[in-house]
């Protein structure tokens, strides 16, 4: 069970330190934000002579309705969803770096990113404070995260064939069943567009990186296809700053180095107006090192991780008349990960597990408009899943379930839309759980318009493979986690100066049945339901684009307190104390631009500081930070192709920092990709 648990050592940051810093830092990563978003508004003026000429299509952001499908599991614009759901779209991703799907959604409202290193590490998702264990993903709808653990490194996720990325925050077990408790994550691929398109590109950056990715698309409205594949790698080899109390030195990462490669090929097909069948499959191979903790100024990693994953669906899309749609997708899901470290013996032998999951599932739906003004969706879920481990026992399970959703505007003067939900799970391996949420929106204004909106809900994790079957210490016992989730908030848009959208959130979840790990009399570790979390917030959203599109500004700001509210035992010094390695505070601004064939944007991270312990010791405390990315493309055509070069910074003025203890994160760096597309 090495490679299953993350290891956690303390820093040596005081919180007074801290405390006495965070105001500096956001005064100071303010000034580096401005300063370099300056430049970069100069090299546009000066590279442009026509300020406020057109932008091309893929700049309009938000301007029409955006509807989505994550929040209700039927399409809803998505200023009149319950709750909020943030889209990252085609034009978020080109101003972010990066290739990774972590690169791109750690800019979200309520999001927060850990990371164990630079590219190639280990990136999980959490979502309103609730931890990595307690976010779903899911790709084109279909579950992604499986069933032996409910982390998904989404630092390995390459962004190659991804059209745009839905997260849906809240509780949302009433739609998509076990580990939706803080939030879920659809992943939506490009589908084909049925005509001729093609890009090449190339990358290059520090620390060794190299890599690239081809894609092809054809076809007509009857029959297309597409295909891609991308391969990247570095020896990651990146200075860092070690210091061990007495001196601060720098260092180089060792056994950090990686290599993915990825391939997709997908179809889509038109059977009769009334029906399309589409397909898709995609694969992808991971090799990395695994480097520790960095205790001492030797590291000698040799530790690795290599994880095949394959995810296949077909599905078909039935509309035999304009109010009823129906749609039956199957999926196939195997991952291989196989974990080695010669330097950890077992034995006298070198440690060597591997982990094989299986998972076949299908998830027929109906929707049915009743009216313009109201929709009803009822649905099924059915998975089988198998694992073969070294590390568990061979184990399996069946889930069935049922769910029935309606969207229903009530005869008012208001815009009053009734969002009820309500979901079934049962499992062969574990206990059964039911669902319920009710959620409202509400429009109180058309021009500028103002609608508020609300949720509350009942949501669940099952226990994991990893929980119940470890074949030292598993559990065979647990029951399902539970949660109680509630939000309110309200979404503005007005035009002026151009297109500006706000919109704030106050959230709250009690989660009880917690599992946690702990030692038992035979010092093996053994997961246990025992702990209560409370998990309560704000969070603030401001999207703008002025001057006919000369300038976007994007900003999140996240507030949140997620404390231990259980005990262990009597006089437990970790009761109502931090979640060790959840900041309280972080916020994002990204500053835009496009000036005929040049764009850039900026982007300036704040996370506060993050308790190393469970009792929350002031002595260890890693410290808030801040970071200055930026990016700069030029384009120009080339007959009917399109020739882009793209530069990019990261962690522009060399800070220091961790996300978790003893994991350093690189320091300044750069990456330059050449891109030719049809």
């Amino acid at each position: 069970m090495v490679a299953r648990h993350r290891l956690r050592t303390y820093g040596s940051f005081g919180e007074t330190s801290a405390c006495q810093g965070l105001r500096f830092s956001i005064v100071q990563g303010m000034k580096k934000f401005l300063l370099v978003m300056l430049c970069t508004l100069s090299v546009d003026l000066a590279l442009s002579s026509t300020l406020f000429s057109e932008w091309t299509d893929t700049t309009r952001q938000y301007v029409a309705k955006e509807v989505v499908i994550t929040g209700n599991r039927m399409p809803v614009p998505v200023e009149r969803l319950p709750s909020s759901v943030q889209v990252v779209d085609s034009v978020s991703m080109a101003q972010s770096n990066g290739f990774s799907v972590a690169d791109v959604v750690s800019a979200s409202a309520g999001v927060f990113l850990e990371s164990y290193g630079g590219n190639g590490a280990l990136h999980s998702i959490s979502i309103r404070g609730m931890g990595s264990d307690y976010s779903l993903i899911l790709l084109n709808g279909q579950r992604f995260t499986t069933y032996e653990m409910n982390t998904v490194d989404l630092g390995i996720f390459s962004l190659m064939d991804v059209d745009r990325i839905e997260i849906a925050s809240g509780g949302n077990s009433s739609l998509y069943g076990s580990d939706a408790i803080g939030g879920v994550v659809n992943i939506i691929t490009k589908k084909p567009s049925g005509k001729l398109d093609a890009a090449v590109s190339g990358s290059v950056g520090s620390f060794g990186m190299s890599g690239y990715q081809i894609s092809v698309g054809a076809g007509d409205e009857q029959l297309s296809l597409r295909g891609s594949m991308g391969m990247e790698n570095a020896r990651n080899d990146f200075g860092f700053y070690f210091d061990d109390g007495s001196t601060n030195r720098m260092l180089e990462r060792e056994g950090a180095d990686y290599s993915l490669k990825h391939y997709s090929l997908s179809s889509s097909a038109m059977l009769n107006p009334a029906a399309v069948f589409t397909t898709s499959i995609r694969y992808s191979d991971a090799d990395r090192g695994q480097p520790s903790a960095v205790t001492s100024p030797v590291q000698n990693n040799l530790a690795r991780i290599d994880d095949k994953d394959l995810f296949a669906t077909a599905s078909i899309e039935l509309q035999p008349s304009s109010g009823i749609q129906y749609s039956l997708p199957v999926s196939f899901h195997d991952s291989y990960e196989t974990y080695a470290d010669p330097n950890l013996l077992i034995g006298n032998s070198p440690t060597t597990d591997f982990y094989h999951n299986r998972v076949v599932s299908s998830s027929p739906t109906c929707t049915y408009a009743v009216s313009d003004a109201d929709k009803v969706l009822a649905g099924a879920d059915a998975a089988f899943a198998f694992i073969s481990s070294d590390e568990l026992k061979n184990s399996s399970r069946t889930q069935l379930s049922g769910f029935l959703s309606s969207e229903d505007r009530l005869p008012v003067p208001l815009d009053v839309i009734v969002y009820p939900s309500l979901r079934y799970d049962s499992f062969s391996d574990v206990k059964g759980d039911v669902s319920p949420k009710i959620g409202v929106n509400i429009g109180l204004l058309d021009e500028p318009m103002l609608r508020i909106r609300s949720s509350y809900g009942k949501s669940f994790n099952a226990p994991t493979f990893n929980d119940l079957y470890w074949t030292q210490g598993g559990n065979p016992n647990l029951q399902p986690e539970h949660s109680l989730s509630f939000d309110a908030g309200f979404l503005y848009r007005m035009e002026l100066l151009g297109n500006i959208e706000a919109e704030a959130n106050y959230f709250s979840v009690q989660a009880t049945d917690k599992i946690v790990w702990q030692p038992g009399p035979n010092g093996i570790w053994s997961p246990v339901n025992l702990q209560s979390v409370s998990s309560t917030g704000a969070e603030c959203t401001i999207r703008a684009q002025l001057w006919n599109n000369l300038i976007s500004i994007r900003y999140t700001g996240n507030y949140v307190r997620t404390l231990k509210t259980s005990a262990d035992f009597p006089g437990d010094a970790t009761q109502n104390k931090y979640l060790p390695y959840l900041p309280q505070e972080t916020s994002t601004v990204v500053v835009g631009t496009n000036v005929q064939n040049v764009s850039a944007a900026v982007t300036y991270s704040y996370t506060g500081f993050r308790y190393v312990s469970a009792d929350n010791d002031p002595r260890f405390v890693l410290p808030s930070f801040g970071t200055v990315g930026a990016n700069l493309s030029y384009r120009i055509g080339l007959g009917k192709a399109v020739w882009m070069l793209k530069g990019e910074v990261n962690n522009a003025f060399n800070e220091d920092y961790q996300f978790i203890s003893g994991y350093p994160v690189p320091l300044r760096n750069f990456m330059l990709t050449s891109e030719l597309s049809l």
